[in-house]
């Protein structure tokens, strides 16, 4: 019988609208850091187990990657929802995979501005926690898209980012919701800018050709996790505020 092993979400991703699954990651008590895919989760499964970040979630997990950067995959069987973290074990479960910079993590020298690296190179991990000054960081509307939010920030290092895609399950939700209004950003800025500490997990996509010919691993927002308050309606699925 397969070893059980449990998990702490820390990363809950939404695709494209429409579709039906979910990405999700989470960390073992012993620090590794684990993706259920293939395949992934379905969005309703998700609704059905109450799986938000700080999710404790116990299954069968078996290595499936491919090679790097995406070592985390496992093929995942009899999944199932334990419980819930508390907020000092979530922040646990973040710092295992703290590093001090982007370009640390990816051990990649990524100019700053840029988002994408190229597919001929393999970095050693495709998930990595860093942790941002909250006044360094900022949500903007996707000017060419009222659905979608992104993010701008400087990391520990000094390098800029600037447009990134958020993939984070609640904040894509709440784009969805607001359709690029002013005072909502506004709001959500006011929050993650006067918390006193801001965790991002950030990640890399599956190998993707942009229509401009850039092909490689395009560096995104998974999860921004704020302490000690965060926003609850971030962390609802739709139809769950009033």
């Amino acid at each position: 019988m397969a070893k059980r092993t449990r998990i702490t979400i820390t990363d809950l991703t939404r695709f494209k609208e429409g579709n039906p699954h979910v990405c999700t990651a989470g960390v073992t008590a012993e620090g590794s850091l684990i993706r259920p895919y293939p395949p992934y989760l379905l969005a309703k499964d998700c609704e059905r187990l109450d799986i938000h970040p700080g999710a404790v979630l116990e299954g069968e997990f078996t290595p499936a990657s491919e090679g790097p950067p995406h070592v985390e995959d496992c093929k995942w069987e009899n999944l199932n929802y334990v419980g819930r973290c508390s907020s000092d074990e979530f922040r646990e479960a973040l710092e295992t995979g703290l590093f001090g910079s982007i370009n640390e993590g990816f051990e990649y020298d990524l100019p700053s501005g840029e988002k994408c690296i190229p597919v001929s190179v393999k970095p050693p991990r495709s998930i990595i926690t860093i942790k941002l000054s909250p006044q360094s960081f900022s949500i903007v509307s996707d000017g060419f898209n009222p659905k979608k939010i992104r993010a701008n920030f400087w990391d520990a290092s000094g390098n800029q980012y600037s447009f990134l895609g958020i993939t984070d399950r609640g904040f894509v939700d709440r784009a969805l919701k607001i359709q690029g209004d002013r005072t909502a950003i506004a709001e959500m800025n006011y929050h993650v800018q006067s918390q006193k500490e801001l965790y991002l997990r950030i990640g890399l996509s599956r190998a993707y050709q942009a229509p401009n010919g850039r092909h490689g691993y395009w560096v995104q927002v998974n999860g921004i996790y704020t302490f000690p308050e965060y926003l609850d309606y971030i962390r609802c699925y739709d139809g769950e505020e009033d």
